[in-house]
């Protein structure tokens, strides 16, 4: 598969040495395969894995792909003169800004940083100072987007558009509505783990990349449960972040910093599928991948098969989901999970009816 290839290339390689393997696989790729890697934005690193042998490249994607690297360049300049004016606003507040996504990591471990597809930037900022830093950018003309609605524990506002560079801004209070406030994603523990870096010579943080190997494997699993993004291919570039993260540190983690947090399970599991898929797969090989496996119970040997034949088949394989059922993600499918994740509401309901039998009781009673 095309993608597979790609992926192997991210893992073993840096542009602009090309890859023969990847050529190998274009020559033969069905057309639906090479338009799924465009269309989620690897036009520009399908273009550096072929570069220097051009006239193999078949000529219904040869001028494609040049131009999806030349466009790519000029959309991340207009990417990274946003954040560097975004930054300056935060600057002048005195508001210290955590990078997020694909402006962090493309800057911090791709070879060329518009390999990267963004369709927009996030950073991460105190809750407290928001409401200044929103108003400081719609006065710079930044733009809300309509008709946008915020729901209960929403992770960030509404999203502001940059007419000039057009360039969508989400400016995140937290990691995910839902953690737990002394969980890994909770913000006493986001802040410990957030790193001093700079950006175009601003000041910045990061995420530790343990941290953000759990933030975009836990962002990767939640957006893969949805339909509509199975019928897309924005799930590959987050394999990718993984790759080229990974790469960056020799295939090798903190597994203490990983495995301290047993008692939140979730994004254990989903890393450890997205991990044991990429080794599996022969892209990469991931020490220490057993213990992460046994340091979560919600993804089992066979769940995991499950999950690794969708990707192999929908999301790397270049197919839309056309099932009538969702995709299995991390616990969708595990009857021991979704027991586990429903105890307390059973506990609390087993409670209410104690009660009004008790009192029913007393009533006969009296």
């Amino acid at each position: 598969m095309l993608m597979l290839e790609l992926l192997k290339y991210a893992a073993t390689h840096t542009p602009p040495a090309p890859d023969e393997r990847v050529v190998r696989s274009l020559e033969k790729a069905k057309h639906r395969q090479v338009q799924w890697v465009l269309d989620a934005g690897l036009g520009p690193l399908l273009h550096a894995a072929t570069h220097g042998q051009r006239e193999r490249v078949p000529s219904a994607w040869r001028d494609l792909l040049l131009s999806t690297d030349l466009a790519a360049r000029v959309r991340h300049g207009n990417l990274r003169d946003t954040a560097n004016e975004i930054l300056d606003v935060c600057q002048d507040n005195r508001v210290a800004v955590t990078l997020l996504k694909g402006i962090s990591i493309s800057e911090q471990h791709y070879p060329d940083p518009h390999l990267r597809p963004m369709g927009d930037i996030d950073i991460l900022i105190p809750k407290d100072v928001y409401g200044p830093i929103e108003s400081a950018l719609l006065d710079r003309g930044y733009l809300r987007m309509t008709g946008y609605e915020l729901h209960d524990g929403a992770v960030h506002g509404t999203p502001l558009f940059h007419p000039t560079h057009r360039v969508w801004v989400e400016i995140h209070t937290a990691l995910f509505g839902h953690a737990r406030r002394d969980g890994v994603f909770g913000p006493c523990h986001v802040s410990a783990c957030s790193r001093d870096s700079t950006f175009g010579g601003r000041s910045v943080k990061r995420l530790t990349d343990e941290l953000q190997l759990l933030y975009l494997a836990s962002s990767w699993a939640q957006d893969l449960s949805h339909y509509d993004v199975m019928s897309h291919p924005s799930g590959l570039p987050p394999l990718l972040d993984a790759v080229y993260l990974l790469k960056a540190r020799g295939f090798a983690l903190d597994c203490e910093s990983l495995i301290g947090w047993r008692d939140d399970e979730m994004p254990l599991a989903s890393l450890y599928v997205m991990l044991s898929y990429l080794s599996r797969r022969g892209i990469c090989a991931v020490q220490h991948l057993p213990l992460l496996a046994s340091s979560q119970s919600i993804v089992g040997p066979s769940q995991c098969r499950i999950i690794h034949a969708m990707l192999d088949h929908y999301l790397v394989g270049g197919r839309r989901w056309n099932l009538p059922f969702p995709p299995p993600v991390p616990g969708r499918y595990s009857l021991r999970y979704q027991l586990r994740r429903h105890r307390p509401m059973e506990r609390t309901m087993r409670k209410i009816l104690g009660i009004v039998k008790d009192r029913s009781r007393r009533r006969g009673g009296s």
